[in-house]
């Protein structure tokens, strides 16, 4: 008998120990946030990005995810977190000051795409643009500081077969250092994955096809037009902006939009 009561004993035990296991298992299991930071370091100093207590220091992959002075951030990382919700804040701090430059609340969601640009010392505002269900809609702001005469933004592409030229204008008369919005519904030779995938986008000055808008300098005012997701036929509803500035060798572009799924 009592070798009963002790083997008894014994199997409740362990069922005790297997069903705490379990809960610490259920309670210790994370939940994934998608996090991607769109945007812009104008400042000579590089900007570190804390999501909630995690910080993604220089001593992280050589500093990888540092957003780097004068440079577009790339900021895309699976964030994990073992609470039923997010909690806590994203935020970005100047390493040189140790101030806190931009700061915005984790969602209760899956994805999370924040919009930063940083110019002057200070946090560039994003209008905020309605979308419209009949067309799309695509915001501009021209960062250069080194004139401020207007600027024609089109989309161009040359038949590889036939010679023939496509040139579509977003917007012309466009001048740096303010924000500008087009309604836009993808143009008829512009209109499909492989069109756009010959196509660039073009900056000149205002009333011409080849003087360049930055610096006089092709590579400085052009882009792949297929880097920049427009919107292809039957599509609408999309609200895309872009902040443009002339890098050191290239057209720094950085999108201020995530569609899942899209891009």
């Amino acid at each position: 008998m009592n070798s009963i009561k002790k083997y008894t004993t014994l199997l409740l035990m362990l069922f005790v120990t297997a069903l705490t296991a379990c809960n610490k298992e259920e309670l210790n299991e994370g939940k994934v946030m998608h996090v991607i930071v769109n945007g812009y370091n104008g400042s000579d100093h590089e900007l570190e990005i804390t999501l909630d207590t995690t910080v993604y220091k220089k001593s992280i992959r050589n500093g990888d995810l540092l957003i780097k002075a004068r440079t577009i951030s790339t900021f895309n990382r699976a964030y994990v977190y073992y609470t039923p919700e997010a909690k806590g804040q994203m935020t970005v701090k100047d390493l040189s000051s140790g101030k806190v430059v931009f700061s915005r609340p984790l969602p209760a969601k899956e994805k999370a795409d924040f919009n930063f640009i940083y110019l002057d010392g200070k946090e560039l505002e994003i209008p905020g643009i309605a979308a419209n269900p009949g067309s799309n809609k695509l915001g501009f702001y021209l960062h250069y500081t080194e004139s401020n005469d207007p600027i024609d933004i089109f989309l161009y592409r040359k038949d590889a077969s036939t010679g023939e030229e496509y040139r579509y204008y977003l917007a012309k008369n466009a001048r740096p250092g303010s924000w500008l919005s087009v309604d836009y519904v993808a143009a008829a030779d512009f209109s499909t994955e492989n069109a756009m995938q010959a196509t660039n986008l073009y900056f000149t000055k205002a009333g011409t096809t080849d003087q360049w808008a930055f610096r006089d300098n092709e590579t400085l005012s052009m882009t792949s037009a297929r880097s920049q997701f427009f919107p292809l036929a039957g599509e609408n509803g999309l609200v895309q902006s872009y902040f443009i500035t002339p890098g050191i060798n290239q057209l720094d572009c950085a999108r201020l939009f995530f569609y899942p799924g899209r891009i």
